[in-house]
């Protein structure tokens, strides 16, 4: 008799209890599964639960959401209307916390159990926690997110040579007090890049901040709407309705919002030339944390390309000048790793079959995907159906053939889309266009074409109000009356912007040809530069998406 026979057993075991494995467990749950949440840490709540420990990624004490409720909410679990349009990490926290209340999860998470092990032995995982505890499963889904490792660059060139401190952003959690009238060199452009500036710069005498491939950066909230006044701010990612995507689609020439921001913040949303970048709009990562911008613009933040290299105390950057600093702080992302799993399964997205599945079909990779403009729970919410329904047997997954063949098309196309984004920033997706692949999957992509010709109000309701992820339950009838109470919720922000597009929708080509035709020539130059059989594979990908050609 096998010594583990006796051990529990499980249809699923979630590995994190975070946003993503909150939503993992419900959904798994709702297929009838026998479900357990294992996380390492005494809380739920993932990365919003904060801590000091410097050894994990986090939030700061003061961060915010980049991402607005209306994006981010989960779809049937609207956040309270109290709440700030981009919340706090402590009301984050507490609106997980009410969604484990609601929907009864918290009876099926073990917290203190880091996992150790997870080995397979023959159809069964056999998962070892760190506390000595033992557990068997039939499929797993890992959602410990990509916030876990940081990728330490100090002991690389050039980096190494530097003889201050250097600090990960994972151990800034909030504005070291040491650093009042220090000078301080940032490298990195993300987003928790702009959160740590903004705060160091309130007491630091100077930093010099490098984005070695340049970036775009867009504002959460527009107070300007170009070429019409407005009185009332908007919130950008919420322009984002089906009518303003198909009017000035993101995976295509998006000539009224490339002309906006142009127009009203410069080049690539930040006119700094040292930031420049040549990746057309929406196809490389967004930086939305925008409060930094009026630190950089007046000079209290100088904005530098590159470090070529540095000595003793000194550092010298790639336009000649050079500085001495106090303190380096390095923005340089997380590793994906699984250390609990053997040699040879990666927690790589891009060798997953739409980023969710790998070569082993009993395990799932949620939450590992990140949006240019959008949010990752919007995302991780569909993948978790998904997973959830192929692992009770609701849906097939395609032979691991079709499977491969398919990732390889679909890493050649993002890979293509995204290529003048930093290498190490994986999984990058425009979420509409990789939600809706997700929703063909699951069944439940918008018939709207229905609702047009049966509730023609419900219809424009639905195709002119902001992205939110009760859209992907309006196929069932019995789920309309809190949809349409959320979009009503919404619509407001949304309104005029409709109307405005559908009024320059005949001339926005002509608006946007002079950058038409930038672009063309960016393209042009770009592809004289790639050998010719990337080009044709990454061309091919660019013009017919991977689930076409399945």
């Amino acid at each position: 008799m096998d010594k583990n026979e006796g051990l529990p057993f499980f249809d699923v075991i979630i590995l994190g209890a975070g946003w993503s494995g909150l939503m993992a467990c419900k959904y798994s749950l709702g297929e009838g599964l026998k479900t357990l949440v294992l996380e390492r840490r005494d809380s739920i709540g993932g990365v919003w639960s904060f801590t000091q420990d410097g050894r994990y990624g986090g939030v700061m004490t003061t961060t915010e959401t980049t991402s607005s409720r209306c994006v981010t909410e989960m779809s049937d679990f609207p956040m309270p209307e109290s709440y700030p349009e981009f919340p706090s990490h402590g009301h984050i926290l507490a609106y997980l916390k009410a969604y484990c209340d609601r929907f009864d999860l918290e009876r099926h998470i073990r917290l203190d159990h880091r996992v150790d092990s997870a080995r397979k032995a023959g159809d069964v995982w056999h998962v070892t926690c760190a506390n000595g505890s033992k557990f068997r499963a039939k499929n797993l889904i890992v959602s410990s997110g990509v916030h876990q490792h940081p990728n330490d660059v100090s002991g690389d060139a050039p980096f190494n040579r530097f003889e201050g401190p250097i600090l990960h952003s994972a151990a800034v959690k909030e504005a070291p007090p040491d650093l009042a009238g220090k000078t301080v060199v940032m490298w990195g452009g993300g987003e928790s890049a702009s959160d740590i500036a903004f705060q160091i710069s309130k007491t630091a005498a100077r930093i010099y901040w490098c984005i070695p491939n340049g970036q775009w950066f867009v504002p959460k909230v527009v107070n300007r709407w170009w070429p019409f006044p407005s009185k009332r701010p908007k919130v950008g990612d919420q322009a984002s309705s089906r009518v303003r995507l198909l009017l000035s689609p993101t995976r295509g020439f998006s000539p009224f919002i490339n002309q906006f921001l142009q127009f009203s913040l410069g080049f690539n949303g930040h006119g700094q030339e040292a930031w420049r970048t040549h990746a057309p709009y929406h196809q490389s990562f967004f930086n939305k944390s925008y409060e930094v911008m009026p630190q950089v613009k007046s000079g209290k933040i100088v904005a530098k390309r590159d470090i070529e290299r540095c000595e003793g105390d000194r550092i010298y950057f790639t336009d000649g000048s050079a500085v001495r600093a106090d303190v380096m702080v390095t923005c340089s992302g997380y590793k994906l790793v699984a250390p609990f799993f053997e040699p040879g399964m990666k927690a790589d997205p891009q060798q997953c079959y739409k980023y969710l599945f790998g070569t082993e079909p009993s395990v799932a990779f949620v939450g590992f995907v990140r949006p240019v403009i959008g949010s990752i729970p919007a995302i991780a919410e569909l993948q978790s159906r998904y997973a959830a329904m192929v692992f009770a047997g609701r849906r097939a997954l395609p032979p691991l053939a079709d499977r491969e063949r398919i990732t390889r098309a679909d890493t050649a196309f993002w890979n293509h889309r995204f290529r003048f984004t930093s290498r190490r920033l994986r999984g990058l997706v425009d979420m509409p266009y990789y939600n809706d692949q997700l929703a063909r999957l699951i069944g439940c992509r918008p018939r709207f074409w229905k609702l047009l010709f049966t509730a023609p109000r419900k219809w424009w309701w639905a195709v002119s109000s902001p992205w939110n992820g009760c859209q992907f339950w309006l196929n069932d009838e019995s789920h309309h009356e809190r949809i349409f109470a959320t979009f009503a919720r919404y619509r407001f922000n949304q309104a005029s912007e409709v109307y405005i597009l559908l009024a320059l929708a005949p001339i926005l080509p002509f608006v946007g040809l002079i950058s038409r035709i930038r672009l063309f020539i960016n393209e042009h130059f770009v592809w004289r530069k790639q050998s010719a059989p990337r080009s044709v594979v990454c061309a091919a990908a660019d013009r017919r998406p991977a689930e076409r050609a399945a």
